[in-house]
């Protein structure tokens, strides 16, 4: 242990394993403002106008509209969403085109878009495994029956690209029967944030290497090596003594790196702080 201490002393006391560390800390704070700062939606206004929202504005007002589809997922609310999107294009034509007007867009679309993103799957046609098109689902289907849908389509998909596996096909379902049903959904930002969380781990992997580097190559360079794997407690327990504190330093500024930013992500109060220093 004694050991173990003086090597991780040894590696923090270096100026370039410091300036690698606080890179990785200013690297977990850049991470986390970059999903708020890209973050946009256009705002209709009672006098016809539009107006663009970025940043935390943006998110505050996405926040604001998914708020009515959060909660649990029952059959009822996907009908009743459902319901609304197919009047809506009935009514102004296709979501996808431009004329599709703006303001019933955001106020009735975008408000229940998330409960329907897996009802084309759900109803999806079972030898091709092609979603269905929203307009084609008949909402009285709907009825008491979506998640049953969901695990027949999970049984069309497993029995089309398992065919020669019925374990897998079997496994598949009874992992789906222990999920707790109804679903429920979250309000939050942007799935695109944790984008950037894979993105901060693979910066923060090659800043470790760069940390480790020195660590283990350090001796070859000056010749200690040849001496310190001659000493009573060198060669072996030398190398896993190394090879502990570099992990054990790693480990700590990765969970210190992702609690930053997944708490700065989370946190409309640190959001805030956040964009106020990158703004200024």
């Amino acid at each position: 242990m004694r050991l173990f201490r003086l090597e991780l002393k040894r590696i923090l006391k270096s100026r370039r394993t410091m300036i690698l560390l606080a890179i990785a800390l200013l690297l977990s704070v850049a991470m986390a403002y970059l999903p708020i700062s890209f973050e946009g939606i256009n705002r209709p206004n009672e006098d016809g106008t539009v107006t663009e929202l970025d940043g935390l504005a943006a998110i505050k007002y996405k926040q604001d509209l998914y708020k009515t589809s959060a909660g649990e997922v029952t059959p009822d609310r996907i009908k009743s969403a459902l319901e609304t999107y197919q009047s809506c294009v009935r009514e102004y034509g296709p979501v996808e085109e431009d004329g599709f007007p703006l303001t019933v867009y955001i106020e009735k679309i975008v408000p229940f878009r998330h409960l329907l993103m897996g009802l084309s799957e759900a109803f999806a046609d079972p030898s091709t495994g092609i979603g269905a098109d929203l307009m084609d689902i008949d909402p009285n289907d709907i009825d008491g029956a979506y998640y049953e849908k969901c695990a027949e389509h999970l049984q069309d998909v497993m029995r089309n690209e398992q065919r020669e596996n019925e374990t897998a096909q079997q496994k598949a379902l009874e992992k789906y029967s222990e999920l707790d049903t109804p679903f429920y959904l979250h309000s939050g930002i942007s799935k695109d944030a944790f984008d950037y969380i894979e993105f901060y781990i693979l910066f923060l992997a090659i800043l470790c290497v760069a940390i480790a580097a020195p660590t283990f190559a350090g001796e070859y360079q000056t010749g200690g090596d040849s001496i310190l794997r001659t000493t009573k407690y060198g060669h072996k327990q030398l190398a896993i003594t190394k090879i502990l504190a570099a992990f054990t330093l790693f480990v700590v500024t990765f969970l210190v790196g992702i609690t930053v930013q997944i708490l700065i992500e989370i946190s409309p109060v640190l959001r805030n702080l956040i964009t106020v220093i990158f703004y200024y």
